[in-house]
């Protein structure tokens, strides 16, 4: 069961102020952003819609009124996005939901608030499964509501036969823990000789020590510049070597250590893996080879700690273990690789962070931006006529890029479920849908490609 507080969108202290950067107010549109705040507050943090709303502005966590979770983990780093799950046109996944709850972990449901024909989306923190329904925090104060008032999910939202399964017509994954208490900061002064190094994945901790369980500061963008605080020798020899750790201070002046291995001496550039080689008892090191990535290859994330295996068995020799937030590029083409996405006893190849091959089971992966599986390749509409053409976004974290590669030197951003292009070529609405195609799109600021099996019309 997660335990919060009860927090209100419609709250006088906050209903009338803007919706990230939109004219939206909290009170009519930010149920999502209040339903995350109760999480966040019930992972330990003391916030309300009112700074989280601030804080998420001020990291780019906002695409107008459209809140983009992926974007917490950067703001609260004890937290982590999974994705969301849409389920309007199947049951919800109500086993998952249900281990989720036990398991003490925040599962925020999209329902339908109106009796008006199709979903009008809002969304509830649950609390805890009751009989055939679940309580919830709802974050819209109705009439008679208050902290100590059960709210039933059927009993509110009922628009959709009244049933648990019909009435989530979406669910947003999250984990995280509550940290304990941050040890005091020593901070260094700056070394003479200044060398600076960049963060090549997105995701990077800063920790107060030199190990994956050092207390968690805060996480980095691909890009930020760190300033070394070792010895210029010193960070070199360690650049790209498994289980190192390199002291840095980061823009803002914060102190801590980053994984030597995902970091380089470029930005932009990807980290520089090291590997083994033994040659007459005498261990020397030479660059990986990074694998090559087919066209429209898939980009994926682990649903959990996750063995990296050299190969697609479970007895494969045993490479390391992927963190959840590491993307993985898949190696297979992208029609093969869906109908394994989320499937038991399936393998996918796929090349790590480090650029390294290997792999994984393709029941404990999703796409990185919160799709479900898709089994069946599905049919292009017909060609439409008449003018521009929109397409939307089906899921959260939709990436735009420069050109259809998968990489992170392509992507110019990503965007949330709902965000409209236009086509740049209305013939080419025949690939909307289609596995490993492109669409060539635009929006207000940009021109660029968006993969067409992750948009509708």
């Amino acid at each position: 069961m997660f335990k919060t507080q009860n927090l209100y969108q419609n709250d006088p202290k906050w209903t009338n102020k803007p919706l990230g950067f939109s004219s939206q107010k909290i009170g009519s549109w930010g149920c999502l952003m209040t339903s995350i705040t109760m999480m966040l507050n019930g992972m330990g943090y003391k916030e309300t819609p009112e700074t989280v709303n601030d804080k998420m502005k001020a990291a780019g966590g906002f695409q107008e009124a459209f809140f983009i979770p992926s974007v917490l983990p950067y703001v609260f780093p004890n937290v982590m996005y999974k994705g969301m799950q849409p389920c309007e046109n199947s049951p919800a996944p109500i086993a998952l939901i249900d281990a989720a709850l036990s398991a003490g972990k925040p599962v925020i449901l999209q329902v339908d608030w109106n009796k008006q024909v199709g979903i009008q989306t809002h969304f509830v923190l649950a609390k805890d499964r009751v009989g055939e329904d679940y309580s919830l925090y709802d974050p819209y104060m109705y009439k008679g509501d208050g902290p100590d008032k059960e709210v039933l999910l059927t009993t509110r939202y009922k628009f959709n036969s009244a049933k648990i399964a019909s009435e989530i017509s979406g669910v947003l994954w999250f984990d995280g823990y509550i940290p304990p208490s941050p040890p005091e900061k020593k901070v260094l002064p700056l070394p003479a000789e200044k060398f600076v190094i960049y963060v090549a994945e997105d995701d990077l901790s800063l920790r107060a020590s030199p190990s994956t369980s050092g207390y968690l500061w805060k996480r980095m963008l691909m890009g930020t510049e760190l300033i070394c605080l070792e010895a210029k020798d010193a960070v070199k020899a360690k650049l790209g070597a498994q289980g190192k750790w390199i002291q840095v201070q980061d823009p803002k002046g914060d102190q801590g250590y980053v994984a030597a291995w995902y970091v380089s001496e470029q930005k932009g550039a990807p980290a520089a893996p090291a590997t083994l080689t033994v040659v007459s008892e005498k261990t020397t090191t030479t660059p990986a080879k990074p694998a090559a990535v087919p066209p429209g290859a898939l980009l994926l994330l682990p649903m959990e700690e996750l063995s990296f295996r050299a190969q697609p068995n479970l007895s494969g020799t045993l490479m390391r273990r992927l963190p959840p937030t590491e993307q993985l590029v898949c190696l297979e083409p992208s029609n093969q690789a869906i109908a394994k996405v989320g499937i038991q006893n399936q393998w996918l190849n796929v090349r790590d962070g480090a650029g390294q091959a290997g792999y994984v089971a393709a029941w404990y992966v999703k796409y990185a931006s919160g799709s479900t599986a898709q089994a069946q390749v599905q049919s292009a509409p017909a060609v439409v006529s008449g003018g521009p053409v929109k397409v939307k976004a089906t899921v959260e974290g939709v990436a735009f890029r420069t050109q259809p590669v998968i990489s992170d030197a392509s992507l110019i951003k990503r965007v949330s479920i709902g965000y409209t292009f236009t086509l740049s070529d209305p013939a080419a609405a025949s690939k909307i849908g289609l596995n490993n195609q492109w669409l060539k799109v635009k929006d207000g600021s940009s021109e660029g490609c968006v993969a067409a099996w992750f948009v509708s019309l």
